[in-house]
């Protein structure tokens, strides 16, 4: 019985002491027909799911792991805080806007309980950042363009795809950034060709050899993380890096995505 208690214990002693300020970085390099040659190469930065009102060591870790790598692009999808961007917060959107000459980002759910989202706009785009709410914004190397497409956050009915798209043009390479990957039926009409989510957390809490105990889509488990391909757009899912609701993470560690665009020869 002594040993059970040990056991569980360690558990929970891992879940929220250790687990949480992990963090892995997964790489993949994706290939399309369609990708100007200008962009073969090109390496974003994903990052997600901050929640800045519980600032930890492990942001620490994340801006490190940012300076190594170099990126063309970051994009951050969403949940940047619950309440208000504190000083900590700002500093630290600020040292991510300084790691690379494009830097978007969007809001998600948490985002919008804040208690003055105007505010938390303009602190995050005061540090630097692009914040796309139903927007668009376009990369140009040698007159070849690279859309980046952001919807507001959908979880709390905020989206307007029509709006997003807008100014894109037909046939153009887009790459959208969204906080929840539900959207994702929505979105493939508009044929992004890549599709950068956050918001599930990987589950948080997995439950071994079973699977996350909670999600927060109507698809349940099924873009929990990682990489998916609908209808001919990928759509990648970041766990994130913050936690929500509670400061416990098991089996769905902290992550920082390096994806790279290559042209299919």
């Amino acid at each position: 019985m002594q040993y059970i208690f040990l056991f569980f214990l360690g558990l929970l002693v891992y879940a929220f002491f250790i687990e949480p300020f992990l963090l892995s970085i997964e790489r993949l390099d994706l290939l399309f027909n369609d990708l100007p040659d200008e962009f073969d190469g090109f390496k974003i930065v994903q990052v997600s799911d901050f929640h800045l009102s519980h600032f930890t060591p492990l942001h620490v870790k994340v801006l490190t792991a940012i300076d190594t790598e170099k990126p063309d692009m970051i994009a951050i999808t969403g949940d940047f805080d619950g309440k208000n961007l504190t000083e900590l917060g700002k500093n630290f959107c600020k040292n991510i806007a300084e790691k690379s000459r494009y830097v978007f980002a969007v809001l998600g759910n948490w985002d919008h309980r804040t208690e003055n989202l105007d505010f938390l706009v303009k602190s995050i785009e005061d540090s630097g950042i692009s914040v796309l709410i139903n927007g668009s914004a376009v990369i140009e190397r040698n007159g070849k363009k690279l859309f980046i497409t952001g919807t507001d956050d959908s979880f709390t009915g905020n989206e307007d795809l029509g709006k997003t798209f807008k100014s894109v043009p037909e046939n153009s390479f887009i790459i959208m950034l969204t906080h929840c990957p539900d959207i994702i039926y929505d979105a493939v009409k508009y044929k992004p060709q890549l599709v950068l989510s956050g918001h599930t957390h990987g589950g948080q809490v997995k439950v071994p050899f079973i699977t996350a105990i909670f999600v927060p889509s109507k698809f349940g488990t099924r873009f929990l993380s990682g990489l998916f391909r609908v209808e001919g757009t990928y759509l990648y899912v970041n766990r994130g890096i913050g936690t929500s609701h509670i400061p416990v993470r098991f089996l769905s560690l902290p992550e920082l995505t390096v994806i790279t665009l290559r042209k299919r020869n």
